[in-house]
């Protein structure tokens, strides 16, 4: 362990306060401080019981906290990662494509296309688009200053928007084209979102741990006579995005 960073420790033994609440108090401040920056490797958990005389599982209840709470993440054979700021998405309060999203965030936006074709309407989509036999399916994946973020499935029925897979849509956005191209502008979502554990595939598109969390969001948007215009299925890394959301009491 460097031995700048190492000066910044004091465990006191003799406390009535755990030890590993100590040091993880004193890592939450060194990472508000900036000893820390987003992505610099923490000393290992030996090199915190060598320094500090302490015990491994000492070690780990206090990295543990600093993992479940956001702060830290731990790679598999590389070691343990101050995590890089959540994005604060605003995605259940107003419609807006992902690439203003991230630009109201200063952040700059890409995209990468995966798959871009025409085929028979598949199970996923029956029920959504209950007469269309074909649908474009598109998939995307999105990034946030080079760094991955989502990946994307999205789906609209072919009937309507025949065509649509000549566009490139690592430029444009795909509801523009629907408003301009085809006039049918969305109006509005439903759209729900639920954890899950990323699956194999996954994780190596979004550069994540296998397992890791992930925030599932499917989307359904809808034209001005109501009907479904586009099935999204995405899957957001969970430590890198957060959603916000504002309730208002009807009385107030």
């Amino acid at each position: 362990m460097d031995k700048q960073i190492a000066k910044h420790f004091m465990i006191q033994k003799n406390s009535p306060i755990p030890l590993y609440f100590q040091l993880k108090a004193q890592l939450l401040e060194l990472l508000k401080e900036g000893v820390f920056q987003p992505g610099d490797k923490l000393p290992t958990e030996a090199e915190f019981c060598e320094l500090l005389d302490i015990s491994r599982p000492t070690v780990r209840q206090a990295f543990l906290e600093l993992i479940n709470e956001g702060y830290i993440n731990r790679m598999k054979a590389k070691g343990t990662f101050v995590s890089q700021p959540k994005i604060e998405g605003f995605f259940f309060q107003k419609l807006s494509s992902f690439d203003e999203e991230m630009r109201s965030l200063h952040l700059t936006p890409s995209t990468s296309v995966l798959t871009s074709e025409v085929i028979a309407t598949p199970e996923i989509c029956q029920k959504v688009f209950a007469n269309s036999e074909q649908v474009f399916h598109l998939e995307r994946l999105r990034y946030a200053d080079e760094q991955p973020m989502v990946l994307v499935h999205t789906y609209v029925p072919y009937e309507r928007f025949s065509g649509i897979e000549k566009v490139d849509f690592e430029s444009v956005s795909l509801y523009d084209v629907m408003a301009h191209d085809y006039d049918t502008p969305i109006i509005y979502v439903d759209r729900s979102v639920e954890a899950r554990l990323a699956p194999m595939c996954e994780a190596k598109l979004l550069e994540i741990d296998p397992k890791q969390a992930l925030m599932h969001v499917k989307t359904i948007a809808y034209n001005k006579d109501d009907q479904p215009m586009e099935l999204s299925i995405a899957d957001y890394r969970g430590d890198r995005n957060q959603f916000k959301m504002r309730l208002m009491n009807r009385e107030s």
